[in-house]
């Protein structure tokens, strides 16, 4: 996907729209391509407001209105993925700034202004309330004659149910704390539930091994800038190595790409190789021909864990950073 040059206005108005970016109720869409879509497109698209502000262009209004839904939508996927979000370090804005974008879009959809004061301020809620719930949608996934039913409550907890015809929804007791743990924990109750399904221990350990990745979740838009990016990606590769269920190693195969472009953009930013970090990032003892397999994971986050608009550009830094190890046979 490129963005052409002629008229990206129009290019982002039929390709820019949140529905098409994000897919919240699917735990199978890597979390980090879908949070650099968001932030990458509100940035693009609020560049393009800037321009023609002062300009007669008919898009104006339409491009306005997509880049507040693109606000609203970054802080929504920021909350139900429980990442740390600072306005400022990922859009550039003020808070207070980068909130009247969202303001604007909740002041035209009612629906979203009353998820945005659930995961918010709570006005509209009975807060600290684990009783009052709204209900955020349901499963598209599960299959059966038992719905799966999400919502958020007045803890700002995230929470299912379960749901037959003609009965009442009963919410299952455990809050979490993003949705995908939510999901994991409501897929393995419908297994039960309607398969007797005896492979229940995969759940159970998807469950586990998604409370580590969650962690690493929370820093999405910190990973750059932390002061160990080597120590990071070795953390999350010995975590990898001991994931057990498909969709915990699914996770983390995103998380491990997503912390080796850390080390290959720290390198790039330092002007040294991927070996000289690596000499000096850690205490662990790391092979040298981990740089050539680092520098392909670093390869497999721009095409799964980034926007594709962003691909090119990314390429060109990695292509800038020698590896540096003889044995490794790449640059």
């Amino acid at each position: 996907m490129r963005e052409p040059r002629t008229a990206p206005a129009a290019w982002h108005l039929q390709h820019s729209r949140p529905e098409s970016l994000v897919s919240y109720f699917d735990p199978w869409q890597p979390v980090a391509r879908q949070l650099d879509m968001l932030a990458n497109r509100f940035r693009t698209v609020k560049a393009l407001c800037d321009a023609q502000v002062d300009s007669l262009a008919t898009e104006h209004a339409a491009l306005a209105d997509l880049r507040d839904s693109l606000a609203f939508h970054l802080l929504r996927a920021c909350v139900w993925w429980q990442v740390d979000f600072s306005p400022h370090a990922v859009t550039g804005l003020q808070a207070t700034s980068f909130m009247k974008y969202v303001r604007r879009h909740t002041d035209r959809f009612v629906d979203d202004d009353t998820l945005l004061d659930v995961m918010t301020w709570q006005h509209y809620m009975h807060r600290a309330d684990s009783g009052h719930i709204m209900v955020t949608g349901t499963d598209p996934l599960c299959r059966g004659n038992t719905t799966i039913v999400y919502g958020i409550d007045g803890h700002r907890g995230f929470r299912f149910a379960m749901q037959r015809a003609g009965q009442k929804l009963e919410w299952n007791d455990i809050t979490h704390t993003d949705f995908v743990a939510s999901c994991l924990n409501a897929r393995a109750l419908h297994c039960l539930i309607e398969t007797e399904c005896t492979a229940i221990g995969e759940w159970d350990l998807a469950r586990e091994e998604h409370i580590q990745a969650s962690r690493h979740y929370t820093q999405h838009f910190r990973t750059a800038t932390q002061a160990n990016p080597v120590e990071r990606y070795a953390t999350a590769l010995d975590q990898l190595s001991r994931c057990q269920s498909r969709f915990g190693r699914f996770e983390f195969e995103n998380i491990v790409n997503h912390m080796a472009f850390s080390v290959v953009q720290t390198a790039h930013e330092r002007g040294i190789s991927i070996a000289d970090m690596l000499r000096h990032g850690t205490d662990r003892t790391i092979s040298p021909r981990i740089a050539g397999s680092l520098k392909k994971r670093a390869r497999g986050h721009i095409t799964t864990g980034t926007d594709p608009l962003r691909h090119a550009e990314l390429e060109a830094l990695l292509d800038q950073v020698e590896t540096g190890f003889a044995l490794s046979g790449r640059s």
